[in-house]
Order: C-alpha cells, then structure tokens, then sequence
C-alpha cells in the first residue's frame, strides 16, 4: 500500500542519482574541468629511461622498432586511452543499473496493492 509508494520513490530517485550524477562527472571530464581517474599509468608522468650502455646498433631491429613505437605512440596517449576506457565502462554499469533501480520503482508506484476478492 503506502510502502510500496514510498519504496518506488526511493528506488525512482536513487535510480536517477545513479544516471544522473555519473553523466554530470563524464561531462566533467570531457570538457577538462576535472580529470579521469588513474587506473593505468602513474600518477606522475616519470620519462622512460633508454638503455645508454649499448651502442645504437642499425641492425638491432628490437632496439629501431621500440624507438619507433614509442615516437608514434607515446605512453601517455595509451594511458589516457585506456583511463577514459574504463571510466566508459564504469559509468554505463553505473547508468545501467540506475536504468534497473528506475523501472523497479516504477513498477512499485504502478501496482496496486489492493486485493480484488
């Protein structure tokens, strides 16, 4: 009866704190007013140190691909890629189950609780 309504209200506004909150922080984010967690990398940005000992040798191909990676694709991009990635992830589980929360308390504030003998 009256607890099923309060119930539904309850899950109705958590489910849209669960959407809403997580939209504002991404939006956050993506406007660079805040800045996503660190999951992958460092917190600071220390610069990879290159081996100096060994000589540039032209025929070491391990040692002219790592040096060509890492020009193409410096480290930093792929941390970001990837903090932004799982940011992604964990804001539509968050968003999906504030979808969940909000149908369920939809469903209780639509029931009608009285019996019909």
């Amino acid at each position: 009866m009256e607890l099923n309504k309060i119930l539904g209200y309850i899950l109705l506004l958590a489910g849209l704190l669960l959407i809403v909150v997580p939209l504002w922080q991404t939006y956050q984010i993506f406007t660079g007013a805040t800045q996503p967690p660190q999951v992958f990398g460092q917190q600071e940005t220390q610069p990879v140190l290159e081996p100096e000992s060994k000589p540039n040798n032209p025929f070491d191909i391990q040692q002219q691909v790592q040096k060509g990676l890492m020009s193409m694709l410096p480290i930093d991009l792929i941390n970001n890629t990837l903090n932004l990635t799982s940011w992604m992830i964990l804001m539509w589980v968050l968003i999906f189950g504030g979808k969940q929360l909000c149908d369920i308390g939809i469903k209780l504030l639509r029931s009608n609780p009285e019996y019909t003998n």
